[in-house]
């Protein structure tokens, strides 16, 4: 589903509601009822508003399936590039 992407990708970003709201232009209780209420279904707006942050997730917020060679990834892929480069940095 969508919107458990776009919840995971925040998550996974660290970014609070009101860092959300700074960099969307969305209003930081709209990104608190976003991660909140499962009830609450996500607008077209914030779907796009996510993946102007990111980008490189754009494909697997829609899909749910990735494009490394395109530089389409997921959080789990970023994650573990960025342990990776821990380890061999």
């Amino acid at each position: 589903m969508i919107k458990e992407r776009v919840i995971t990708v925040i998550k996974e970003s660290n970014l609070k509601n009101p860092e959300l709201e700074e960099r969307t232009g969305i209003n930081r209780y709209t990104w608190q009822n976003i991660r909140n209420k499962p009830e609450r279904a996500l607008k077209t707006e914030e779907i796009e508003a996510v993946i102007s942050i990111f980008p490189e997730f754009a494909y697997w917020i829609t899909t749910g399936k990735t494009i490394p060679e395109a530089g389409q990834i997921s959080p789990e892929m970023e994650k573990a590039r960025k342990e990776n480069s821990l380890k061999t940095g």
